[in-house]
């Protein structure tokens, strides 16, 4: 996590890594947990000012996630989530993100 000032105020950057299983793999500033099947739930220790721009990345080894997307679903000042599925249904996946916004 990282708070930059600057003349217009205060921006946040949190990112980190979750683990198909929901747990987070690595990084800070925030908490997860999975839903459901393929579905996440990301919470920020620290909400933003207004609505962040989260950004995902499929992570893992190549032969489990070749065929694999992830989409943001919801987003607010505190939380997103996100889905990650193969082509025709959700399925459990590490993810990579992050999110970033003024505070």
């Amino acid at each position: 996590m990282a708070i930059v000032k600057s003349d217009r105020g205060e921006h946040q950057h949190i990112y980190g890594a979750v683990g198909p299983d929901g747990n987070p793999f690595w990084g800070e500033g925030f908490v997860s947990k999975k839903i459901k099947e393929g579905t996440y739930y990301i919470e920020f220790k620290q909400p933003f000012g207004s609505l962040p721009a989260p950004v995902c990345t499929i992570f893992g080894n190549e032969w489990k996630t070749f065929n694999m997307s992830v989409a943001i679903v919801d987003v607010n000042p505190s939380c997103f989530i996100c889905v990650t599925s193969s082509p025709d249904r959700p399925i459990d996946c590490g993810f990579t993100f992050i999110a970033f916004g003024d505070l």
